[in-house]
């Protein structure tokens, strides 16, 4: 696996430290949150790049899917108070191979074609021309054939699309998948052409000077209630406390917790009441968001991401006697009943 940081030679010597140290930290935070051992992981830093070398029975599943969407998630956190110019984004490679320690760091097949992925022009086009995520990754063929295809592990192969990578003597395919991005956006990514993603991205950001601020709230409060009595809803939950953070932090705990009590109405209603309630939250949720959209271009492209990420999310249906409630804090007594119900964590 390789990771490396979009135009780090454009950064100053200070920027460089902090794009490093802030690299390593992403790198360690999907990690962790996936479950992977990052102390077991054979690491070589190249300045703005890693090179990691990664167990043998690391389950590449894991990496392909938890990794690479809690990457993108940790990427997210980290620019959501920074100014757009000043973005960490990362383009990442991976595959599977040979791969021996040497006195210099690695040798092999494996650390050669992984590089030559992670530097494909193509590849750096997307990541280029793609400003509603903050990461594109490329895996091997082999990697794609032998995990990706073989379906019941999360993966969608509809979500990486094909090119031919070409270096030098170096030639193989690639599949490139991007974060948040759907399989209408990507597939016409055909082998060596970025241009319908490249126009794809063009357009997102013509559309970003059409739309109101109304009604790119609209679009957006539309998503995230139509989300919340569905299991994406904590996925959608971080993404609208991103948008928060960055635009409107003295107001974001207020609003998450407002989102976070409709969410929970929604879930216990019947089929008829919920659509009622779906378009009153819906309303409320345009109203908080319209300043944001309204406050700036930056925060109209957010909005606008928002909407986009949040729609294209895969979920189902939550059911009411599967649930999760989290940070409930009461006074006096506190009665929870129902079949199969678990209260755990710290007493509140």
């Amino acid at each position: 696996m390789a990771a490396d940081v979009e135009k780090y030679s454009q950064l100053d010597a200070q920027q460089q430290e902090v794009a490093q140290s802030n690299l390593v930290e992403i790198l360690n935070t999907a990690a962790t949150r996936s479950g992977l051992d990052q102390a077991s992981w054979s690491r070589q830093a190249q300045g703005d790049q890693e090179f990691i070398v990664l167990p043998a029975e690391t389950q590449e599943s894991v990496v392909l899917r938890d990794f690479v969407r809690h990457l993108a998630i940790a990427l997210a956190e980290r620019n959501a108070h920074r100014p757009r110019k000043s973005a960490l984004r990362l383009r990442l490679a991976l595959d599977i191979g040979v791969a021996r320690v040497a006195a210099l760091g690695h040798s092999g097949q494996g650390p050669i074609f992984v590089a030559r992925y992670l530097n494909d022009p193509q590849l750096k086009q997307v990541l280029e021309a793609t400003t509603t995520t903050n990461l594109v990754v490329i895996i091997s063929d082999r990697l794609y054939q032998d995990v990706v295809l073989l379906g019941g592990n999360g993966l969608a192969p509809e979500h990486y699309v094909k090119i031919h990578v070409h270096h030098n003597t170096f030639t193989s395919y690639g599949w490139i998948h991007v974060p948040e991005h759907t399989p209408d956006e990507i597939h016409g990514l055909r082998t060596g052409d970025t241009h319908r993603l490249v126009m794809t991205a063009r357009h997102r950001q013509e559309r970003y000077h059409m739309d109101t601020p109304d009604q790119l709230a609209v679009l957006a409060a539309t998503a995230i209630v139509g989300a919340m009595a569905t299991d994406g809803w904590g996925y959608v939950r971080r993404r609208c406390a991103v948008l928060l953070d960055r635009h409107a932090p003295e107001q974001s705990q207020a609003v998450l917790s407002q989102l976070n009590a409709y969410q929970a109405e929604l879930v216990l209603e019947g089929a008829s009441q919920r659509k009622i309630l779906t378009r009153e939250f819906s309303s409320w949720t345009a109203a908080a968001l319209t300043p944001i959209a309204a406050s700036s271009q930056d925060g109209a492209k957010d909005v606008q991401a928002l909407a986009e990420a949040v729609g294209s999310a895969p979920t189902r249906t939550a059911s009411p006697e599967n649930l999760t409630y989290q940070n409930i804090t009461t006074r006096g007594d506190f009665i929870w009943s129902g079949r199969d119900t678990t209260v755990g964590g710290e007493r509140p």
